[in-house]
């Protein structure tokens, strides 16, 4: 048997990555030994079964649903999916300025310099800031799905839980 052109390689990764198909299968399909197989995929795991059953659910409802109905489906599936790459770019933006302030241990901060002038200048950072930077970096890994979330806790003081509660009477009686 020959050599297994990179193109081969990425094919038979690209099928292995599906889930559908066992070592076996893809020497077979390819004309290769088992053990090239074996060597190719040593380590690896398949990563696309969700997008396939996410295919096949498309598919299927593409047999079920009216064309205006398929049609609305993509349009809002690739409209969500660009917000979720806005969300994703600006979060990951801003986890990096995060990181960056605490590993330079700066924020830019306003500075009066007389007659009313403010410039922006560094400043160390405090501990309230690493601490709201910290909590940044959690939140924002939330969002890419790589952290998980801490669980909450609920106040108990009651002042607090009254004036919330005012403030929710004050915008019920704003509507009216």
């Amino acid at each position: 048997m020959a050599r297994i052109t990179d193109e081969a390689k990425e094919k038979i990764l690209a099928d292995f990555h599906t889930g559908k198909f066992s070592q076996r299968e893809l020497a077979k399909k390819y004309n290769i030994s088992n053990g090239s197989v074996a060597n190719l995929l040593k380590g690896l795991t398949p990563e696309n079964e969700h997008l396939v059953e996410a295919q096949i659910s498309l598919l299927s409802a593409q047999n079920e649903k009216s064309e205006v109905e398929m049609s609305s489906i993509l349009s809002a599936a690739k409209d969500e999916a660009f917000n979720r790459g806005l969300i994703f770019n600006a979060t990951h933006k801003l986890i990096k300025r995060a990181t960056e302030m605490i590993d330079k241990n700066t924020k830019m901060d306003k500075v009066n310099i007389g007659d009313g002038t403010q410039i922006f200048e560094p400043v160390e950072l405090n501990p309230l800031d690493l601490k709201n930077l910290q909590e940044a970096i959690h939140k924002g890994g939330e969002t890419l799905g790589v952290v998980t979330k801490a669980p909450t806790t609920q106040i108990t003081n009651t002042n607090a839980q009254q004036s919330t509660k005012i403030v929710i009477e004050r915008k019920e009686l704003k509507s009216e």
